[in-house]
């Protein structure tokens, strides 16, 4: 992440997406902004902040119960979002794929079969001893804002990283410049614009600062993109599959705070197993960098 500077306060003072004002959002503790609806929060939060929201523990008790017991599931997800990208880029296996927010390097595994190369960067010290040490790929740790790729490459991905960003126009505008004419940033985060995040309000599970900074719609986010040079190929709201104890985890633990009726129900066989579920308010968003679109692509 780079550190604060007068690009950054600015931001404080103007919307990330249209640079319109923010004002206070209806929504308690976060802003909105008075031209364009996007809503973000208002911590300042420092490099250093970050690195230790997103150590160990992150992965282990806070944002998941087991991120390493879920990884059957992600791997699923992943293979769902690959499919995308195939039917976006004909070409995908000859593809240069960097990936940011690598975590343990599960997606980075998965897609080494279908592309050319496949790399990424994470913040988390811990996250990338893992993705090297257990899943044997080209992760390193570090900032992407500071990151040379050396040389553009065909696709980049952030899974579920948006949101998490300090500066999330600023990762934008460099995949831009890291991707050739014609590449693809693909992008899943939360939509507030769905429906059931409106039903939900401040209740709505993505809302949980400090770790999501950030709250994109699709209307946002589609602006953003295309402020930064890029054309949305691709909107969908697709499924997301995760474990049964997680979920059991996030609603007893995390939002209720009552980690007794865990203890309980979490030893039942039912809880090993896997659900597929779509509350439609999860965004799966492709942008092709404007320029030489390869023939024969769809959208």
């Amino acid at each position: 992440m780079a550190h604060d500077g007068p690009e950054d306060h600015a931001s404080q003072l103007s919307c990330i997406v249209c640079m319109g004002r923010l004002g206070a959002a209806h929504l308690p503790g976060l802003m909105s902004c008075l031209e364009c609806g996007f809503i973000t929060t208002d911590l300042k939060l420092s490099d250093e902040d970050l690195k230790r929201l997103y150590g160990r523990d992150y992965f282990h008790g806070q944002e998941y119960l087991d991120y390493t017991a879920e990884a059957e599931s992600l791997k699923l997800n992943f293979q769902r979002r690959i499919a995308v990208l195939r039917q976006l880029a004909p070409d995908f296996q000859a593809a240069e794929l960097f990936e940011i927010g690598c975590a343990y390097g599960y997606f980075l595994q998965v897609v080494v079969p279908y592309v050319k190369v496949a790399s990424g960067i994470d913040i988390s010290a811990d996250a990338v001893r893992k993705a090297v040490a257990e899943q044997q790929t080209d992760a390193r740790e570090g900032d992407y804002l500071a990151f040379d790729l050396k040389r553009p490459v065909d696709c980049i991905t952030m899974w579920d990283t948006i949101e998490h960003l300090r500066r999330p126009d600023l990762f934008i505008g460099k995949a831009a410049k890291d991707l050739k004419p014609g590449g693809l940033l693909a992008i899943t985060t939360g939509d507030i614009g769905s429906l059931n995040a409106r039903l939900r309000g401040k209740s709505w599970r993505m809302i949980h600062p400090p770790t999501h900074l950030h709250y994109f719609s699709a209307s946002t986010l589609k602006r953003l993109l295309e402020r930064q040079g890029f054309d949305v190929v691709h909107l969908s709201h697709p499924g997301n599959s995760r474990k049964l104890r997680s979920v059991l985890y996030f609603i007893s633990v995390l939002k209720a705070n009552r980690p007794a009726i865990y203890n309980t129900l979490q030893r039942l066989p039912l809880f090993d197993l896997s659900l597929t579920a779509n509350l439609f308010d999860i965004m799966y968003v492709v942008g092709r960098k404007r320029g030489a679109i390869p023939d024969g692509t769809g959208a």
